[in-house]
This record gives C-alpha cells, structure tokens and sequence, in this order.
C-alpha cells in the first residue's frame, strides 16, 4: 500500500468503529490511544493478580461487544525482547500453546501492519479473533 501524506490539520478521534478502510495511526491517534489505556473511568477491573491486570468497557448497548484492556508487569525482561516476541508471528506459534492461527493481513507501511491473531481460551469461553493494526516506530 502506498503511504498516506500527513496532514497538519487537527483531526477529531477518529471512529473505532464502522471504519471503511484502515488509516495508518498518526500522532493524534497515539495520544488517544495512550489516553484510553491510562483511563479508568468506564471500565471495570475485572482481574488484578500477579501483576496482571484486566479492565473490560462494554462498547454496545446491549453489552454484546466489549474492550478489554490488560497491563502486566514483566520483570527483567527487556522491552526490546518483548518487542521481538510479541511481533515475530512465526516464534509465537512455538512459545504461545494457546494460538490457534496467525498471520500478517497486509503491510501499510514499514512500520504499520494489519494482523489476524485467533487463541483458544478457557471453558467457559469461546476461543477468540482478533484482527490488530500495529504501528511502531
């Protein structure tokens, strides 16, 4: 894909959803980003043990669809090891005994991705899909 031109105009949030088409995260979108993994107020801790921890937001009415949001604490491990282990989709299939398929959608930039990433999860859960937009610098 070809990158996008910046633009210097301010921007309001842009939607999470009904998007149609994916946009490359801009420095406005890390502010908002940051500030709703920092917020507290709309989410409910639902797991605190062991240094991790779990809040989940409910993003309909009827509560069908949910956020979720985890912080964990990963001690003496380098942040650039981390970095490695959670973007190297081939190593995680050997480490991660709960992925069930993985795999890169498309390339927005050299630094920005759209992944697919599905795991299995806990009776009396449904196993998961997600489809993440990454973008690093």
């Amino acid at each position: 894909m070809e990158k996008l031109a910046a633009s210097t105009e301010p921007q309001g949030p842009r939607p999470v959803l009904g998007r149609e088409s994916v946009q490359v995260p801009d420095d406005q979108d890390f502010r908002s980003f940051r500030s709703e993994c920092e917020a507290e107020v709309g989410w409910n801790l639902t797991y605190s043990r062991a240094g991790v921890s779990v809040w989940v937001q409910a993003v309909e009415m009827d509560r069908t669809l949910h956020k979720i949001k985890c912080r964990m604490e990963c001690c003496d491990v380098p942040a650039e090891t981390l970095y490695d282990v959670l973007h190297d989709i081939e190593y995680r299939k050997k480490w991660d005994s709960n992925v069930i398929e993985t795999f890169d959608i498309a390339r927005l930039t050299v630094n920005a991705d759209v992944g697919y990433y599905s795991w299995r999860c806990p009776k009396p859960l449904k196993n998961r899909d997600v489809i993440t937009l990454r973008s690093w610098l």
